[in-house]
């Protein structure tokens, strides 16, 4: 993989970002490209975590087998998302299953690479503690952001990512609305409600599980 390419992947990371360029290129350097079609299983719960995932294209599903032996959805990671940091320090094993929704790409560091490049530069992993507890700091103020959003702005942030994800304004929906409504932390009743609103207004245009976006501009006031 070419070091810009790599570097573009490095650099969606909060975590990397406000490193000097030649730290950032050294982790660069470690980044190895993946492709998952449609449907593919990236990784399952139990398995050794292993690496860090940044995902630079597509939609993955990240979600866990609930005790009444149904799927539960957890998060739907988006391009510059990215997927076991702690990873990168532990030898935990993985709690969740990781699917991709569409066709996706993913770039991976491995975690025994990443760990002897830590050994040889101590000036890196201060500076990855630094990073790591400003992260901290700013986590509360962004739950609060989260917590206070309506379902309304949270559908549109989704049916914006998603188009984004595919480079189509007309799609067909990766989740269900349940899932959706999981995903979002509300019910299936709100969901199809707030579609119902959203068509209404003009914003998007629904039949079944497939949705066009009319307005985008629309769209993004509510987020």
């Amino acid at each position: 993989m070419q070091t810009e390419h790599a570097l573009n992947c490095v650099s969606l990371v909060p975590l990397f970002q406000s490193l000097p360029l030649d730290e950032k290129t050294a982790v660069a350097k470690l980044v190895v490209q993946h492709q998952y079609p449609k449907g593919t299983i990236i990784y399952l719960a139990g398995d050794k975590v292993g690496h860090f995932m940044i995902l630079e294209r597509g939609q993955v599903k990240l979600s866990q087998v609930a005790e009444n032996g149904k799927e539960q959805l957890l998060k739907v990671m988006q391009p510059g998302d990215f997927d076991g940091e702690a990873a990168l320090f532990s030898n935990d094993q993985r709690n969740v299953t990781a699917t991709a929704l569409v066709d996706s790409t993913v770039c991976q560091i491995d975690q025994d690479a990443f760990q002897d490049l830590l050994k040889q530069s101590p000036r890196l992993a201060v500076n990855l503690l630094t990073t790591m507890s400003r992260q901290i700091n700013n986590l509360q103020e962004e739950r609060t952001v989260s917590a206070t959003s309506d379902v309304a702005g949270q559908l549109a942030k989704y049916l914006l990512e998603t188009s984004a994800s595919l480079n189509k304004t007309n799609f067909k929906l990766p989740l269900k609305k349940k899932d959706i409504a999981t995903f979002i932390g509300t019910t299936p009743e709100t969901i199809s409600r707030t579609f119902k609103q959203l068509t209404a207004a003009g914003t998007i245009r629904m039949q079944a599980s497939t949705v066009e976006i009319l307005d985008r501009d629309g769209l993004m006031e509510l987020v």
